[in-house]
């Protein structure tokens, strides 16, 4: 197969542990868009943070940003398409988690909405330049969404287990969301239907490019429907177990240049 687009997530795949580009990443991405390949990021940030890593590399100015929930520019920073949740289902979900002692995300078009406990956190640990850019600090964000009627397109908590779970009792219980992760200290909560792999066909549309002419690479729950929905799914070698079996070719992680030898042996 001529594959002529390859779709990255950022954390744990184009970016190593220190959430650094490397040189021979950098190298083997402006490799594939010399060959023609559309190099296309797909992300679970919002476009403000994207946009940093996309102007590092060789990639398409359009890119999937808020988990599937939008189609961005990296140029202008600007949203091409999205999707949110009712302003209400938003907003239920928002309160089952912005009084926790937990981390929250609250993804309203091109803006994130925290809270002054998640802000402490951010400012000391959490410097993208990107992120503080487009950061609302609200004291009630579920109330604020409800006040001005806003859709939520994503809703994002960071924390202990126990505490997530407790936000989850409620949040599970609302309709038209999905529910996925990054990790087993996170979930993210969409509307339904809309995820990575949805977004990443809408994409292909625009481009001009198939399904099966795509190649997907990523590491974690909420990159699975995006391996689905391709012809050469790729999981990072510090992916969980899960999006492994999900893959035709698994590669390095992502501190030993995974997304380099990915692109080699698949395009070359």
């Amino acid at each position: 197969m001529n594959y002529r687009l390859l779709a990255l997530d950022l954390d744990g795949t184009l970016l190593n542990s220190q959430k650094q580009i490397t040189p021979k990443t950098r190298e083997a991405l402006a490799w594939a868009a010399a060959r023609g390949v559309h190099v296309v990021l797909s992300t679970g940030r919002i476009v403000g943070e994207a946009a940093e890593f996309a102007r590092e590399i060789c990639c398409e100015d359009r890119m999937v940003t808020a988990g599937g929930a939008a189609i961005a520019t990296a140029s202008d920073e600007r949203i091409l398409e999205s999707w949110a949740m009712p302003c209400e289902i938003g907003a239920q979900a928002v309160a089952a988690v912005q009084n926790l002692p937990v981390r929250v995300m609250i993804y309203v078009g091109d803006k994130i909405f925290i809270n002054p406990f998640s802000d402490r956190d951010f400012i000391q640990n959490y410097r993208v330049e990107g992120f503080h850019a487009n950061k609302v600090v609200l004291d009630d964000i579920a109330g604020t969404i409800r006040a001005r009627e806003l859709d939520v397109t994503k809703v994002y908590a960071i924390g202990a287990q126990e505490d997530l779970d407790r936000a989850l009792e409620t949040i599970r219980t609302l309709p038209d969301i999905t529910i996925t992760s990054s990790g087993s200290d996170n979930f993210e909560v969409m509307p339904a239907g809309v995820d990575k792999g949805t977004a990443l066909v809408r994409l292909g549309e625009m481009l001009g490019v198939a399904p099966e002419e795509m190649i997907a690479i990523g590491d974690s729950d909420n990159d699975a429907a995006m391996l689905r929905a391709v012809g050469m799914p790729v999981a990072m070698g510090n992916a969980d177990s899960a999006l492994k079996q999900l893959a035709r070719y698994v590669t390095a992680d992502c501190d030993h240049d995974g997304v380099a030898q990915a692109v080699y042996h698949l395009l070359g």
